[in-house]
């Protein structure tokens, strides 16, 4: 009769092998879970450029009204804070109240700024996920306080 093994050997690994087998699976995890990560993480940053020229464009049209409302003629360009690319142009509207013609800009009208940039996502895969690019716009109202020589 011959003797059987006993403890560890008896299973026909030892427990050195056995925790050895399993050394590639937290590799495999974190592979698995660094591309949400990371698409997460750049949208995020994404998301924060979006935003800034967001606020730069809502700004930037809120400014210009401002200026051309007081007929500052610096109110026709873009401030220097305006993303390359952006667009300004001005609409004024007669407003039925002021007492002025219809068509004759004064005291008492509305001119409004119309801002817009065409986004670019810096991110190629947030690029291929969301279209590549995204309309910015904002417009700003102002009623005018001087006559609009400049505008309109």
């Amino acid at each position: 009769m011959t003797a059987r093994p006993h403890g560890p050997a008896r299973l026909g690994r030892s427990p050195a092998r056995r925790a050895g087998s399993e050394s590639g699976q937290s590799l495999v995890e974190f592979v698995l879970v660094l591309g949400p990560l990371l698409l997460i993480l750049f949208g995020i940053l994404e998301l924060g450029l979006v935003m800034f020229d967001k606020v730069t464009v809502v700004n930037d049209a809120r400014e210009a009204a401002r200026l051309a409302s007081v007929n500052d003629a610096s109110g026709k360009t873009l401030l220097g804070d305006a993303p390359s690319g952006s667009s300004l142009t001005f609409t004024c509207a007669t407003d039925p109240n002021s007492g002025n013609a219809q068509g004759s800009f004064n005291v008492g009208d509305k001119i409004t700024a119309h801002v817009t940039y065409v986004h670019s996502f810096v991110t190629p895969l947030i690029s291929t996920i969301l279209g590549g690019t995204i309309d910015l716009s904002s417009n700003a109202t102002m009623t005018l306080e001087g006559p609009p020589t400049n505008y309109c």
